[in-house]
């Protein structure tokens, strides 16, 4: 990739790595030295240029190497520069390799779940008129004796075919642990991972404590198996069956509640207290004209005669009923 302005003397070496930064590298002896807001510039040009160029090679929908991204991550990018002669003697890019520390879950081969912050493979990229040249080799290379990893402890982050096909190739990685996100680690990534660190002071001084002064634990108490869940249901079978049939309450809670309007046929009222309405009088009715004609021919009692003889505003037809009274019935009460 050719740019308007001299790569050669933004870039002296033949491979240069930029941190998020993006300073350019220390210029050679002898060299003038242009503005420094004017190289800092044509580096971010250059790293925005080559995120393009691979996004477009990976067909990625943007890319994922750009200079702003570089500025906000501690990524690491290394820019390999073509240093055949040039008709326009600016020089040109071949291609780059972006790699950072990322804290990640992965997968070992039981399956366990290992927090672990490998260096991974971020972006990578050889133009396509100098592939299959040796400059990928070379560049990777450059970067595993500068970072001092392995090619089986580095973590790839979505690779494409033909970078799997490069790691088969030139470093045997074949083998690949399954994962849930989108990194690809291979086999023997686990060999050399550290260990996490030993325990503080505080925890061996604890672990010495008990191992001089040992507490017996308490039993471990077995819980119950835990019931298989299943569908929700409202009424168990012998819910249903119980609603089905319906106990009937004692009398008088068994009655059905009054209308608030009066039935056609009220049922007669009864005279006595004691007695429901809907369960009907115990004697049976009597008209108030027959009612009234008993209590007239009902004789009266000693005590009510005593009382009318003795009253002076009695009537005299009052006194004469009482005193035609045979002495018969009077005897009897």
């Amino acid at each position: 990739m050719e740019f308007p302005f001299d790569v050669d003397a933004l870039f002296p070496e033949r491979i240069t790595v930029l941190d998020q930064h993006l300073r350019p590298p220390a210029r050679r002896p002898g060299t003038t030295t242009p503005a420094r807001v004017d190289l800092q510039q044509q580096i971010m040009t250059i790293v925005d240029e080559l995120g393009k160029a691979s996004a477009k090679a990976q067909h990625l929908p943007a890319p994922i190497t750009s200079a702003l991204r570089m500025q906000s991550n501690r990524h690491v990018i290394y820019i390999l520069k073509d240093t055949s002669t040039r008709p326009a003697g600016k020089g040109a890019i071949i291609g780059f390799l972006k790699v950072g520390y990322k804290k990640l879950f992965v997968l070992d081969d039981r399956e366990a779940h290992n927090e672990v912050e490998p260096l991974c493979i971020l972006d990578f990229y050889i133009h396509e008129s100098v592939q299959r040249h040796g400059h990928g080799r070379e560049l990777f290379q450059h970067m595993l004796q500068k970072e001092r990893v392995e090619p089986h402890q580095l973590a790839i982050d979505r690779p494409s075919p033909k970078l799997l096909k490069f790691l088969n190739k030139h470093y045997n990685l074949e083998t690949t642990v399954p994962q849930v996100n989108n990194f690809v680690i291979f086999e023997g990534f686990f060999a050399h991972q550290h260990r996490p660190p030993t325990s503080s002071l505080r925890a061996t001084r604890h672990s010495r404590a008990a191992v001089a002064d040992p507490i017996p634990a308490a039993p471990a108490r077995k819980l119950p198996p835990k019931r298989a869940e299943g569908d929700i249901k409202p009424y168990s079978s012998s819910d249903r069956e119980f609603l089905k049939v319906a106990v009937e309450p004692p009398w008088p809670l068994n009655r059905a509640p009054r209308r608030a309007t009066p039935p056609a046929h009220p049922p007669p009222r009864s005279s006595s207290l004691g007695n429901s309405p809907d369960r009907g009088p115990l004697r049976p009715f009597v008209p108030e004209q027959e009612l009234l004609r008993s209590l007239r021919l009902c004789p009266p009692h000693p005590t009510a005669r005593l009382l009318l003889a003795t009253d002076p505003g009695g009537s005299p037809a009052q006194r004469r009923r009482t005193s035609s009274l045979p002495r018969s019935d009077e005897s009897r009460y």
